[in-house]
């Protein structure tokens, strides 16, 4: 009986390291990134803790590409890395390291990154393209996504979360070594693939709005002078500035206003100043008179003159 017994945990014991082998080995098909592993590309203790994860047991078992991209729509409701006292991995991470498990076809990892309805799932497949893909398809892909500015809940390292923009994140991912608790790999200089052609030179979307035959930089100046101009018009209501790019006669105009108040003020305080002087006399009064008064009626009691107020 202790035999079987024993034989039966044996048996056990292989199911179960089996069971952890299938959920934490890479798919065979799957490239390697930059000479090793897929996995490898999150640091080991970082996928110890996503290991250890309920999400990862129970929603991470046996996902296809096909399954990742509804997970991704329906479970993923924030972004983050590491949280909490007991460092306990978000669902992002747990999805991220999941696609780098199954190393999903890089036409599904594009369709994430295109994919404007669902915000999180976008930011998922940047985050794993950041991490496997080369610089040039980096900046290819995840530079127009400076131009989301939708709102995104971030957990942060007490647990809490916090607001942030899904550009905010990009441009992190873009000039951070780290985002998430992952190390990024290193990326390129922009004008360096720019100098070797295989980047072409990014254009702003401001420059859609510059007409022919006018300067980009001269634009951006004129439109910083104005909103400027604007701002000193809106801390100065009343007054008239000139909001074409003439700063001498805004300039001006607040010298006189900021005469005329310092000349308010001092009046306010010599009007102040006379006022306390003349409660201070007819408090010093009031004394006198009550003095006086009893001194009148104790004169009267010993026959006395009364003295004159």
């Amino acid at each position: 009986d202790k035999g079987r017994e024993s034989e039966r945990e044996r048996e056990s014991e292989r199911e179960r390291e089996s069971l952890i082998r299938m959920t934490t080995q890479t798919d065979p098909l799957a490239k390697s990134v930059r000479g090793t592993n897929p996995q490898n590309m999150m640091e080991k203790i970082t996928r110890d803790k996503v290991y250890a994860m309920t999400f990862w047991k129970e929603k991470c078992f046996a996902v296809s590409a096909e399954t990742l991209v509804d997970l991704a729509v329906t479970d993923l409701t924030q972004i983050g890395g590491i949280y909490g006292g007991n460092n306990r991995a978000t669902e992002f991470l747990c999805l991220a390291l999941k696609m780098l498990q199954i190393a999903p076809e890089r036409e599904i990892v594009i369709e994430f990154i295109k994919n404007e309805d669902h915000k999180y799932a976008r930011l998922l497949g940047a985050f794993y393209l950041r991490l496997v893909g080369n610089s040039a398809e980096v900046y290819r892909y995840l530079e127009p996504l400076l131009n989301d500015y939708r709102k995104v809940r971030r957990r942060v390292k007490s647990g809490g979360c916090e607001l942030t923009t899904v550009d905010a994140f990009i441009d992190e991912l873009l000039t951070k070594d780290f985002c998430c608790d992952i190390a990024l790999p290193r990326l390129a200089k922009r004008f360096a693939l720019e100098a070797t052609g295989a980047l072409e030179e990014r254009k702003s979307l401001l420059e859609e709005e510059v007409g022919e035959g006018e300067d980009f930089e001269t634009v951006i100046e004129k439109a910083v002078d104005e909103e400027m101009a604007k701002r000193r018009a809106m801390a100065m209501p009343g007054e008239t500035v000139n909001v074409d790019g003439d700063d001498g006669e805004a300039d001006g105009a607040a010298t006189k206003k900021k005469r005329s108040l310092e000349e308010e003020e001092e009046e306010e305080e010599e009007e102040g100043e006379k006022n306390s002087k003349k409660k201070k006399k007819k408090t010093e009064d009031k004394e006198e008179d009550v003095e006086i008064a009893e001194a009148n009626a104790l004169r009267l009691k010993l026959g006395l003159k009364p003295l004159r107020g």
